[in-house]
């Protein structure tokens, strides 16, 4: 680790009981994390309180003594509980000053928006006694920034538009000034994984996995897939890559086909161009996953997919598989594949094929299989799964896509042979 580099650490605190509640959804502080993360600021804190005075302040003086910074959103409005205003004064030790700088431009908007400012609204023009006040152009929120113990604490609005107005105007750019983040970038890398549970992905690479470490690398879990985030921080955009690379590498060496892509790549984005590199093109029949295979593709501004069917019957899945007896879950699932394929004269058919079983319990149990053919592939993928109807149908569509991925690239490297 360069010890040159060092990233300030700041606590972001949300304010509003509504958050509590689970009234609002809170995006402002995934937004912050994100935006402030790609100017160097490390996130060590993420805090929501209710509407009251003295629980406010005494999660931002905790803040102030934890973290370099502190962030805060919400409580900024004209009403009697909008407090963040008062609970910052009293955690700097100072009295409210009136702005008359801010009550011009609180008046402003209200006359251009064609209203008369009712009186509550004066209360905006507050802020704590030498605190920078930031005015406000999209809202009747003015923020500010007030030192405590040597510290900025940051209050922005809560209102998403505002709030990322003010952070790209005003914020950042005093977060760079005041913390020297022009000296040095942080960069990431994302490589994403599919097919491989979190478990297996951090007992294989889970020795790389050290905090505050650079490069550090973290796992990120989601629906199907895991990525693995890979962050460098450096002088220059040039010096971080050379620190991200021999990791990426590594991660390659173990992980192998298991990474599908990186950073802003797809699944279905990856498998169209597989499909394009081959001068192929896709069918694609479903039963239990409803279509959400083929969906992916739809989303793409251009796609190989030339056919996409849905059949949920047990009955018409046996007439289209060519088999109405009994026969296994591969047999089926190829028979679907080849069917799709030659219905509509593809090169490729993929059949991503189960019936939900209800459970006792609650919830649904399935044997699925997806199997891929054309000319030289023939490739099948069995697996037995439970849960709710949602998790089963996005995890079969990813099973079914990658079992097509790992058949294609069998193909490109027996072509290269």
């Amino acid at each position: 680790m360069n010890p040159s580099i060092k990233s300030p650490t700041c606590e972001i605190i949300t304010i509003g009981s509504e958050l509590l509640l689970g009234q609002i959804e809170d995006t402002n502080t995934t937004y912050l994390a994100r935006e402030l993360g790609r100017e160097g600021v490390t996130i060590r804190f993420r805090t929501a309180v209710g509407d009251r005075l003295d629980e406010i302040e005494q999660v931002i003086r905790s803040a102030i003594d934890r973290c370099d910074m502190v962030i805060t959103t919400g409580g900024l409005g004209p009403t009697l509980d909008d407090l963040t205003r008062e609970a910052v004064s009293r955690s700097a030790g100072v009295e409210l000053e009136f702005r008359e700088d801010l009550m011009d431009g609180i008046e402003d908007m209200f006359r251009l928006a064609g209203y008369q400012m009712p009186k509550n609204n004066r209360r905006q023009a507050f802020v704590p006694a030498g605190g920078y006040a930031i005015l406000n152009p999209v809202g009747t929120a003015p923020a500010f920034i007030k030192e405590v113990k040597g510290k900025p604490v940051i209050c922005l609005p809560g209102v998403p538009r505002e709030l990322k107005f003010l952070l790209d105007r005003e914020v950042i750019p005093r977060v760079r000034q005041r913390f020297n983040l022009d000296e040095h970038v942080v960069t990431y890398r994302v490589l994403k994984t599919v097919g491989i549970g979190e478990s297996k992905v951090d007992s294989l690479i889970g020795d790389l996995i050290k905090p505050g470490q650079n490069p550090e690398v973290g796992l990120l879990a989601s629906m199907g897939e895991i990525k693995i985030r890979i962050a460098a921080k450096a002088r220059s955009e040039r010096e971080a890559h050379r620190l991200i690379e021999p990791v990426a590498e590594e991660v390659y060496s173990r992980l192998g086909k298991k990474i599908y892509g990186r950073d802003d790549e797809t699944l279905e984005g990856v498998i169209d161009s597989l499909l394009a590199e081959n001068g192929l093109n896709l069918a694609i029949m479903e039963t239990f996953s409803g279509g959400l295979a083929a969906q992916r593709f739809h989303s793409l501004p251009s796609s190989r997919l030339v056919e996409s069917l849905v059949i949920p019957d047990e009955k018409q899945v046996a007439l289209y598989s060519g088999n109405e007896k009994s026969i296994t879950e591969r047999e089926t699932a190829m028979g679907l594949a080849r069917k799709i394929r030659k219905l509509v004269n593809a090169s490729v058919g993929l059949a991503i094929t189960g019936f939900l079983k209800k459970e006792k319990g609650g919830g649904y149990a399935i044997k699925g299989y997806a199997a891929a053919t054309g000319e030289d592939i023939e490739k099948g993928f069995p697996w037995e799964m439970g849960g709710d109807l949602f998790t089963l149908q996005q995890r079969g569509s990813v099973i079914g896509l990658n079992t097509l991925r790992l058949a294609l690239l069998d193909i490109q490297g027996e072509n290269k042979k």
